[in-house]
């Protein structure tokens, strides 16, 4: 069996077992709400509810394919989270920064924002870098979902236990923005490889108060290998060619990326052995992406995974002065059949793809279902 099959396996395995905890073993369960925390991989709104000037996020082609308009996903249209809570049955998650009520929040919430880091901004002005991405980092989202806890539950205690444990929490991905603040400020990769350490040890913090607050189920994502990543591609170019592997995908980015999953997934095992009743699940993104970039025909895309669906001229179709959504940038015909959206998100059918991939396991026996409770949308 190929290593990225017996990965999702091993996901699967442990899904099974996450829901085995919050079922109490029976099979007719369910998870009633869904939680995430993340960046613009996840982020289903709050950046353009944040920023007093979004950017092209709010405008089109963003959104085009399912929503019809642009509602501040990062993608043509819904992203991993979208996938999670249709396979579970539950609306799309309200954006933290646009609910206001606990009826907003009654199936969960999503606190992910654009541009956030596993680390707060204090940690990169010690690197004496400029910070110039959100401030909402991923311990900031965690006092949000304090908040919405207090919404939901007012009394502190047996409630909130028992929302805890009927819930499911997506942590991530997170991390990616903390090595892209360095990077694309020009440090080199052997600097932000150090970086990795205090990164995943952020992530790991914030997953000890998760599991302090009672959260039975949470799931963790991998980085994604963003040496495949068109904006990657084209904003480090090289002549050469042993920087590429054969897929055509840059090496040391992917490296990196290696790097901080191999880290994750270590502190992912002590988390379980300190914790044996709760079910930390490692979702190797990573894997999922790379599979779909080796073969994209197989899942229904065309032949170029590394050329971006909108953005600018070029070879990947990803010209950083003619980002999606300006006036200058295009955007492909067929949207479906690109991995890429827009250089540096992917597109929603890519997504469901790396969804499946995850949380179903195509190499899975038997293959996981994730139970619903409540009523489709219409």
């Amino acid at each position: 069996m190929p290593a990225a099959s017996r990965v999702l396996v091993t996901v699967v395995t442990l899904l099974m077992a996450a829901c085995s905890v919050v079922l109490g073993g029976g099979g007719g369960g369910c998870f009633t709400r869904l939680f995430s925390f993340g960046d613009s991989i996840t982020d289903n709104g709050n950046w353009m509810h944040y920023a007093r000037s979004p950017g092209a996020v709010a405008r089109p082609p963003y959104g085009e394919t399912f929503f019809r308009r642009p509602n501040g996903r990062f993608c043509d249209g819904r992203i991993i989270i979208d996938h999670i809570a249709d396979a579970l049955g539950i609306p799309f998650l309200t954006p933290y920064l646009a609910g206001n009520s606990s009826e907003d929040y009654a199936h969960g919430a999503n606190f992910a924002v654009g541009g956030a880091t596993a680390l707060g901004h204090d940690y990169f002005r010690r690197k004496k870098l400029d910070a110039r991405f959100t401030p909402y980092s991923l311990r900031w989202q965690m006092s949000w979902l304090k908040k919405v806890l207090r919404m939901l539950a007012p009394e502190q205690g047996r409630g909130w236990s028992d929302l805890m444990e009927s819930s499911l929490f997506l942590v991530g991905e997170i991390g990616g923005n903390d090595y892209n603040q360095a990077l694309f400020q020009g440090r080199s990769v052997d600097e932000v490889k150090t970086y990795v350490p205090d990164v995943v040890a952020g992530i790991s913090a914030s997953l000890t108060e998760l599991i302090g607050l009672g959260a039975r189920t949470v799931v963790v994502p991998g980085n994604f290998p963003i040496g495949c990543n068109p904006g990657y591609l084209t904003k480090f170019p090289t002549n050469d060619t042993a920087q590429y592997d054969s897929m055509g995908c840059l090496r040391w980015p992917n490296d990196l990326t290696q790097l901080h999953n191999r880290a994750l997934r270590a502190e992912l095992a002590k988390l379980r052995r300190h914790h044996p009743g709760v079910a930390v699940v490692y979702a190797d993104y990573y894997a999922a992406a790379m599979d779909l970039t080796a073969d994209p025909r197989k899942q229904g895309f065309g032949g170029e995974p590394l050329v971006s669906c909108c953005g600018g001229v070029g070879p990947y179709n990803a010209n950083l002065t003619a980002h999606c959504g300006t006036r200058t940038a295009t955007t492909c015909k067929d949207p479906y059949a690109a991995v890429s959206w827009d250089g540096f998100h992917y597109t929603d059918h890519a997504y469901k793809v790396i969804t499946d991939g995850v949380f179903r396991g195509p190499h899975a026996v038997p293959p996981i279902t994730l139970a619903k409770c409540s009523r489709r949308r219409p």
